[in-house]
């Protein structure tokens, strides 16, 4: 069976989500979206209750672009009838199932642009068109974006023990977890890695003989989400920050990292009192400890368990751990698809690998003018911060969705600051 589109989406986690919902109510805009999940989820291995997100409900997928449209946070409220309650909670931010409900309710009312249970398997260009193949299905399109999401950073020294006692956190394997009476070590100190932290200590999965964090990271630093660091995640900022040079990009984004991988504030506090009343009002004899600026320098088996060295970048000395449990939240890594070898020869990388992404979010490539690839969370190094974050999402897919169209339908040129200036005097 063969269909045509003008947008084919590879892909449906929360950004190309934010295209399809404004692309829907787009005049002259025909998209299809694919995904080889049963429905939509997000990271929902690693959602815990008390988990919320950093950045404000009023960034979701439509909003930043267009409020009138209908799948915006606040219609999802008042079309499900918690608008009034939702209001009386007071909060600035949702917690991420929160997210994922609203996410999951858009979802649901795109079913006619959205094919999950869908896996694309190539994706071809022949004739003037992508041949985008699902199995013996063929969808064409003059365009397509994607939005494969990222994959998870497994670092070298446990690529040999991978499994149910040493593990990504974003695995199967959390969920089917027992740690009672297990020596657990959670390596990485992000927001991830301190939610399993605390969760685990605190009994989730049983109850531990010992909870232990190793974090290269100084100390458990907070976000940094104060109004002028903000600044980074406007339109304004990205489109000055495209128009330097690689070389001054790379570190920019590296100085800016506590702006976008730091831990939120609010949960800090919410471990260190949790740590404070386990060892000072319950005396609890439960063994919780926090170890920063400690690099893993050697994983090997010991026994039922593993033998973890590492070095401590404070006091330059050499330390070992025993675990029963490993658990890795050392974060994700952008992950070029292996659906897009047919045409990866007609693709410009640049000297790193990475996608050479345009002004537009399109990718640089050697195809037809009129034909765009468009990427999504692949251009960290060329338009800053805010890439992998929520934040920017919907003026990202107004701006895709403009490029296509060839006229501003959506005002981003209007999204700027009037009192913050990076432009050159």
């Amino acid at each position: 069976m063969e269909q045509k589109y003008n947008l084919i989406g590879i892909g449906i986690g929360v950004f190309n989500l934010s295209l399809a919902a404004l692309a829907d109510k787009t005049a002259g805009i025909h998209s299809a979206f694919f995904d080889g999940k049963p429905s939509f989820d997000w990271h929902s291995e690693i959602m815990f209750a008390d988990s919320e997100m950093q950045t404000s409900f009023l960034k979701d997928l439509v909003m930043g672009a267009d409020p009138t449209n209908p799948y915006s946070f606040m219609n999802y409220l008042v079309q499900n009838g918690l608008y009034y309650s939702f209001m009386n909670t007071n909060r600035q931010v949702v917690t991420r199932r929160e997210f994922e409900m609203y996410c999951q309710w858009v979802s649901r009312q795109l079913n006619h642009r959205l094919n999950f249970g869908a896996q694309i398997d190539e994706v071809n260009f022949k004739d003037g068109q992508f041949h985008v193949r699902s199995g013996n299905n063929i969808a064409k399109s003059d365009n397509i974006c994607i939005g494969t999401g990222l994959t998870p950073n497994v670092p070298d020294f446990a690529k040999d023990f991978i499994g149910p006692k040493v593990f990504h956190a974003k695995s199967p394997y959390l969920k089917s977890l027992d740690v009672t009476g297990k020596n657990v070590v959670v390596i990485g100190g992000g927001q991830t890695g301190i939610e399993i932290f605390r969760n685990c200590f605190k009994g989730k999965w049983g109850e531990p003989s010992s909870t232990r964090l190793i974090s290269s990271r100084a100390n458990l630093e907070p976000l940094d989400n104060s109004p002028f660091v903000n600044e980074y995640f406007t339109p304004y900022y990205v489109e000055e920050f495209f128009g330097l040079d690689q070389n001054l990009k790379d570190p920019i984004v590296r100085h800016q990292k506590m702006a976008s991988d730091g831990n939120t504030p609010e949960y800090l506090e919410a471990l260190y009192n949790d740590i404070y009343q386990m060892r000072h009002v319950h005396q609890s004899e439960a063994i919780v400890e926090i170890l920063p600026s400690r690099c893993m320098d050697r994983l090997e088996e010991a026994g039922n368990g593993y033998k973890l060295t590492v070095s401590s970048t404070f006091s330059n000395k050499t330390e070992t751990h025993h675990a029963d449990i490993v658990i890795l939240s050392t974060g994700f890594r952008t992950r070029i698809p292996h659906i897009i070898e047919p045409i990866q020869h007609m693709i410009d990388f640049d000297n790193t690998g990475r996608f050479i992404l345009q002004k537009n979010f399109s990718v640089k490539w050697k195809g037809p003018e009129q034909n765009k690839i468009y990427a999504m969370n692949f251009s960290r190094h060329g338009h800053g911060i805010s890439e992998p974050q929520t934040s920017l999402m919907a003026w990202r897919s107004a701006t895709i969705l403009n490029d296509m169209l060839g006229k501003e339908h959506y005002k981003t040129s209007k999204m700027v600051p009037n009192f913050v200036s990076y432009k050159g005097l």
